[in-house]
């Protein structure tokens, strides 16, 4: 094996591990003031305005904040393998501490100031609060359907069971009034196996039915020490309230959330699970809408979206299709008549193309059909305004505008609201679920409660239950950039006169 050099033998070429390693402790040998791996990047320089004095953190509560020490298990936490013959436990190889942040405000400006905020990271940490054999969990969807329920559903109750080894998990049925109206079912790996093919949620869900006494009775008698709740807002405000009684009661009960909403309007959190599904169905009724629209003379498509407070389904949902040629949400003031009217651009595309295609959100029927100064507006059992109906509505308003002109127009209306929210999760949802039931777990089990596990700058982390039924619903920000790559596709005028106005911090992490 002689070679040009003479080698008496061919050289063993390194593996990648061994070329990692080597580059880790070439990084570990630099000064800390040198970023990790500066090598290896072209053109990096300092900005001495950029620069970072305090970091504040969000303080999440753990039960050990106001219950004695004595309660604590203080257990070390491993992984009961399941997979392995022996059942042996596995430790973890990267346990979270205290110290650990996800940074909030990660893009900065020399504008901005000097201080920032941090979430606690989430994870498993090295000791438990509970012993597996000791916990008594509870599961229950509040609110409305949205996908992926199911998905954490069963990600919760293989979480607590594979990965500590707790033998007692129920699910309560049909929402907070499922406490004391209805009987608990046991949950458990095996009948929660299939659940993430279907729809909906095998618990049952409803609004309303919060009655503090009565829940806590029910909680005591079936002698839980963890409630895991998944809902939006005002399911959030129902385990605040829990979560602050059984406090004052000095209660060894831990209660966390998982935020649910389709309509995406969580605040500080990057998306919520579900809303990339819905999107996806969506686009299905605006593909089914300009289908209609092209095979009729003068067709016309609307498609109804949800959308109550915020209008990031039919935002995401028209950018994604590249379809829609009119996008109205709630944030967006909508105008219909005159230079910037939508319904002069729906003619101007209906003479150029023969055919058009209107995405509106539920939400902009309380903008133009209600009347803020009435006492008698109805709501529903969450309190929420009972909006009107905002596409039919809008079809006679599209008939009316193109008769005056003596031209007939044929539009077709679709409402996929209840479609796009009970469908099972898709590939990128039931992962984006997964974390979130492990990671619930993990604090749960640690010892915190009256938080919330959620994606924050593409990290998952514990958020005080405040953080979020203080700053809901979220709004995208009409001065966007998300709202610029509207007016882009759909090339419809811009109703947002005040283009002056500095544009406000967004929710939208696109944006």
């Amino acid at each position: 094996a002689g070679g040009a050099g003479g080698r008496g033998k061919l050289e063993r070429r390194k593996s990648m591990r061994e070329l990692m390693l080597e580059k880790q402790a070439e990084a570990d040998a630099k000064p800390a003031t040198v970023p990790r791996f500066a090598s290896d990047l072209e053109g990096e320089s300092a900005l001495s305005e950029i620069t970072v004095e305090n970091v504040y953190k969000l303080v999440v509560p753990r039960l050990c904040d106001f219950l004695p020490a004595s309660l604590d298990a203080d257990a070390e936490n491993v992984r009961w393998s399941v997979a392995t013959a022996t059942g042996q436990a596995i430790r973890y190889r990267n346990n979270i501490d205290e110290k650990f942040l996800v940074l909030g405000d990660i893009i900065r400006h020399p504008d901005v100031g000097t201080s920032m905020y941090g979430f606690v990271r989430a994870g498993p940490r090295a000791s438990t609060w509970f012993a597996p054999d000791d916990v008594r969990a509870a599961v229950v969807t509040c609110g409305g359907l949205c996908p992926g329920l199911n998905n954490v559903i069963r990600d919760i109750v293989r979480s607590l069971s594979n990965l500590y080894g707790v033998k007692k998990v129920w699910g309560i049925r049909e929402g907070y009034s499922g406490f004391y109206l209805h009987e608990a079912v046991e949950l458990t790996v095996d009948s929660v196996a299939d659940i993430h093919h279907w729809g909906g949620t095998v618990l049952g869900s409803s609004r309303g039915g919060f009655d503090i006494d009565k829940i806590t009775a029910a909680v005591r008698a079936m002698d839980l020490n963890q409630l895991y709740v998944i809902g939006g807002d005002g399911s959030h405000r129902g385990a605040h309230a829990l979560y602050e009684h059984f406090r004052s009661l000095g209660l060894n009960i831990s209660v966390a959330c998982v935020p649910k909403t389709v309509d995406n309007d969580i605040a500080f959190i990057d998306r919520s699970f579900g809303f990339a599904t819905a999107v996806e169905e969506a686009q299905r009724a605006i593909l089914s809408a300009k289908t209609e629209a092209k095979c009729a003379p003068n067709g016309i498509g609307i498609v109804k979206l949800m959308g109550r407070s915020s209008g990031y389904i039919a935002a995401h949902a028209t950018l994604a299709s590249g379809d829609a040629d009119v996008c109205l949400i709630p944030e967006v003031p909508t105008v219909l008549d005159g230079p910037t009217g939508c319904l002069g651009h729906v003619q101007r595309v209906l003479e150029a193309r023969g055919h058009a295609v209107v995405v509106v959100a539920e939400g902009v029927g309380e903008q133009l059909l209600l009347d803020p100064t009435r006492k008698d507006i109805e709501r529903d059992a969450s309190g929420n305004v009972k909006l009107p109906p905002i596409a039919p509505w809008l079809k006679d308003r599209v008939v009316e505008f193109f008769e005056a002109q003596g031209i007939t127009v044929n539009v077709k209306v679709l409402d996929p609201s209840y479609m796009i929210r009970s469908v099972k999760a898709n590939a990128s949802d039931s992962l984006y679920c997964m974390l979130l039931a492990q990671n619930v777990v993990h604090g749960v089990m640690a010892g915190y409660t009256g938080f919330s596990v959620a994606l924050v700058n593409n990290r998952l982390v514990y958020l005080p239950m405040t953080s979020i039924t203080k700053n809901s619903p979220a709004f995208m920000n009409p001065r966007g950039r998300t709202w610029e790559r509207i007016l882009s596709a759909t090339r419809q005028p811009n109703t947002m006169v005040d283009d002056k106005a500095p544009a406000k911090k967004s929710e939208d992490p696109s944006e």
